[in-house]
């Protein structure tokens, strides 16, 4: 079934239903042909915005339209809203929120206390049909993996033959990040010359006023979004471009290699974010141009 603002053809539809819509429906007693009077009421005479009153100063009027549901289907859904608890808990902020996503939809993945783990938002919130990612990724495992990875590093840049293959590795770093830039600017080229198209369309009067500034408003946020890769591109090509990269690297990770546990300022400071695919499998993506990511 089409979602709402699919059938008010809204130009950022989403196909997708929310579990508070859905939730709304099964509550609305009027699809039983009863009339809820008194629902809400205006905050004060000066403002347009109303509350909602609680249920028992409703008044109902039965029978007063045709029903498109029978009474009892919808009392015996109303029972089972009753009845029922979530399994799931509501997302809490935790270590690794806002760093750690699901590689498959991109979803932020939300700490779960009662999985003791973090799972995918967009599975827990839209299911399978959004995102197959079911994994539960276990806090302290995640923190000893990072400090691991970062521990490595550490040793590695200590090492003379490392320092001297280093240089190689940055040089097919500059070519991989330059031909990201080089992807962002024909990107932004390409929604400029668009935004200027949508002009001529409403000057030949085939689109309206509110679809031109509906239309350059998303391309002008898909600009903001390029230049901000942009920058951070330009970023990491300065640092692959540093003849100190690997003495600047080393005092970063310095201290963390003699750390027990990974806190929120080490963490924040060197990862950017991390990514989870289906199959639990991690990837690390650091503030820092990592030498030994492997090349796209």
């Amino acid at each position: 079934m089409p979602t709402p603002s699919q059938i008010a053809n809204k130009t950022n539809a989403s196909p997708l239903w929310h579990a508070t819509t859905i939730k709304n429906i099964l509550n609305n007693q009027h699809y039983c042909g009863d009339l809820v009077q008194n629902r809400t009421e205006t905050v004060s005479v000066t403002t347009t915005k109303r509350r909602t009153l609680d249920v028992d100063q409703t008044t109902i009027q039965e029978d007063t339209h045709d029903a498109i549901i029978s009474r009892e289907t919808f009392q015996a859904v109303k029972k089972m809203l009753q009845t029922r608890t979530r399994t799931t808990t509501a997302p809490k902020r935790h270590l690794f929120t806002n760093v750690l996503f699901s590689e498959n939809c991109q979803k932020g993945m939300w700490y779960k206390a009662n999985q003791k783990g973090y799972r995918c938002g967009g599975n827990i919130k839209y299911g399978d049909t959004f995102c197959l990612n079911r994994v539960v990724i276990r806090e302290q495992e995640l923190k000893q993996i990072i400090l691991e990875d970062l521990q490595q590093l550490f040793q590695s840049i200590q090492d003379d033959e490392f320092i001297q293959s280093l240089h190689k590795r940055l040089d097919q770093k500059k070519v991989s990040i330059t031909k990201e830039l080089t992807k962002i600017e024909n990107k932004a080229n390409k929604l400029r010359s668009r935004k200027k198209d949508y002009l001529d369309m409403y000057a030949d009067q085939i689109i309206s006023r509110e679809e031109l500034v509906e239309y350059r408003k998303q391309i002008d946020q898909e600009l903001t979004e390029l230049e901000t890769a942009k920058i951070e591109y330009q970023e990491k090509l300065e640092e692959c471009e540093s003849e100190n990269y690997a003495i600047d690297l080393g005092k970063k990770l310095k201290d963390v290699s003699l750390l027990d546990n990974l806190t929120p300022q080490v963490l924040h400071s060197l990862v950017n974010k991390i990514t989870c695919s289906i199959e639990g499998n991690l990837r690390i993506h650091y503030n820092f141009v990592n030498p030994f990511e492997e090349q796209k």
